[in-house]
Order: C-alpha cells, then structure tokens, then sequence
C-alpha cells in the first residue's frame, strides 16, 4: 500500500469531496491508497479519519476515448440514482468527481465479498446454503432494479439479436468460433428471432453488467456497482447474464456445466418470489432464457485469460443451450 502525500492535488481533492473535518486542515495527512484489479485505473484510499472511498479515473480529460466516454457515463449513471430510488444502501454513496486531478468517479468503499468469492465457495468448498442465500439477495436486488419508474416501451430482442453478431464476429476473429460454429449460431439466430416475438414483456431499468464482481454482499445485503451500462432494456439482459456466470462458474472450476442447474434454479425462483411476476412473464423468462444465456457464455468465450480449448468449451456450451431450449 502506497501513500499520496498531503500536500497533493489529489489528496485535497479527495478531502475536499469526503469532507472530513477530524484532521485540522493546517496539518493534512497522508493518505493510504491501494490499487484494484480493474481494467481501468482504480484506487481504494482510505484517509487519516479510516474513511475508505473508490475513485475511478480517467486515462485524459476530457473524455474521448471509449474507456472514458464509459467512465463519464457511469457517472452521470450515478447521478440518476436518487431519482430512481436506488440508494440507502443499494449503491454505493456517489461523493463527488474532480477532474482537473482526472478523477472521474469517487464512491464509498464498500466492504464485503463479492458474487465471484460466493460462486467460489459454492462451488469448490460446498458452501451451497451460503451462496444461495448470495444469489436471494441479489434476485431481490435485480427485481428493486427492475421495479424502477421507466417510460413505457415494448421489450425488444433486436439488441440481443445485433449483440449475438457482434460476438459472433468478434470469436470468428480469434478462431474460438469455427466455420461449422458459424453457421450454427446463424441458424439458431433466426429460430430465436421468431420466437421472441411470441413472447411479450416491457422494458425495465437493468443493470446492464450482471457480472460477479459487479456485486458485494456485506452484511447479508446485496449492492450493485459498475453502473456505466445502467439503462432500460429487457429484464433478461440481467437475469440471463446471471445464469450464464453461474455456468461459467461451474465449467470453468468443476469442468461441469450441468453443476450450475441447482443454483440457476434457486436464482430464477427467488427472482420470482421478490418481484411477483405474473405467470405469463415469468413463463417469458424460462422460455427466453436459453438464448440470453448463451449471449452470455459467448461473451465470457471473448475472455483471452481464459485457455483457448475452455473457450471452445463455452462456445459449445452456447451451441446446447439454444438447441435444447427450442424443446421447452
């Protein structure tokens, strides 16, 4: 742990937006700071009082590249949460911005363990009860998320179905997808174009990155971070991306993707009960969920961390899960 020095830019930046007023200001201190696995610059500081907060910063102000387009819109993101009702502990508390020290986002830290540490300990150790009460805790979440007050729109599948060639372009580009995959997907594309339309739902506020380390639980509560995709869109983007990393999780500690079914069953049903969907919508979401859930294990497939032969794995994964759901 390193430390910014009293007298920086930073450092009063940071004070500025805590506000502290434990330390006189005529005798500053340093101020810890960490830096956080993150594919952008992330810091956890935590000042002379123990008050720890999260910055995100930009590469340059003002934005123009695409990592930091994302970062001012998770700001703005932010800003809407009071409005939406998604605070008191749902989110992290938004302090503030400053950035002439390109400090593009600072929030509370909060502590906890994270969806990824919880499929971990479900999966290696056995600790099922425990990420099961993780995974009630976050349907509830997601259906809070999905309650919010949006304009009234029809759900649509043209963005999944304009992701689904995204990625699909993106795998053949690193040979993860072969010719025959290819065609396939294709294949599966205009079967599944057709039966969403046999399946009604309005657009709701997602997430719209239902990744596990989007998400803490202290205190035996669930709390969203990473809100630069936050947006109305289909509550399958969050549910489905859900299922899809608890495959993931499976295949890619236990080398069996069937060992996630139990979980993805007490996930949807928990869903179920916290946002009291009429049976028609929640028949919408086991129906549709074979197709959004390969959306997902496609994308986690793009992932180059991951070994070349697990990726083929994901995309195969993929290939059963759209077959076997135009059996449903």
């Amino acid at each position: 742990m390193n430390l910014v020095p009293a007298s920086a830019p930073l450092a009063r930046a940071l004070r500025q937006l805590v506000e502290t007023t434990e330390v006189p200001e005529t005798q500053p201190a340093d101020i810890y700071v960490k830096t956080l696995p993150s594919s952008r610059q992330v810091q956890r500081f935590t000042l002379p009082e123990g008050v720890a907060v999260v910055g995100k910063f930009f590469s340059s102000y003002p934005p123009q590249i695409s990592a930091d387009l994302s970062l001012a819109r998770e700001y703005t993101s932010y800003r809407r949460l009071p409005a939406l009702g998604l605070t008191n502990g749902l989110t992290p508390r938004l302090l503030g911005r400053w950035p002439r020290a390109t400090l593009g986002l600072l929030l509370e830290s909060v502590p906890g363990p994270d969806l990824d540490h919880l499929l971990h300990q479900g999966c290696c150790h056995g600790y099922t009860a425990v990420l099961n009460q993780g995974l009630e805790k976050l349907a509830q979440l997601l259906a809070i998320f999905h309650s919010r007050p949006v304009p009234a729109a029809p759900a649509s599948s043209t963005p999944a179905l304009a992701y689904l060639d995204k990625v699909m372009g993106q795998l053949q580009q690193t040979r993860v997808l072969t010719y025959e995959d290819g065609q396939i997907l294709r294949q599966e594309r205009g079967w599944w174009e057709a039966r969403c339309r046999d399946f009604a739902d309005v657009q709701v506020l997602v997430h719209g990155d239902a990744t596990p380390t989007n998400f803490l639980f202290p205190d035996g509560r669930a709390v969203a971070l990473d809100l630069e995709k936050l947006g109305v869109g289909d509550r399958l983007w969050d549910l489905s991306w859900v299922a899809g990393e608890l495959k993931h999780a499976w295949g890619w500690r236990l080398q069996s993707f069937y060992g996630a079914e139990g979980a993805i069953g007490h996930f949807f049903k928990a869903y179920q009960t916290a946002a009291d969907l009429p049976p028609p919508l929640m028949d919408r979401v086991y129906r549709l969920n074979p197709f959004y859930m390969a959306l997902a294990e496609l994308r986690i497939a793009r992932n180059l961390y991951l070994g070349f032969d697990y990726r083929r794995e994901l995309v195969a994964e993929a290939r059963r899960c759209l077959a076997g759901g135009r059996d449903w």
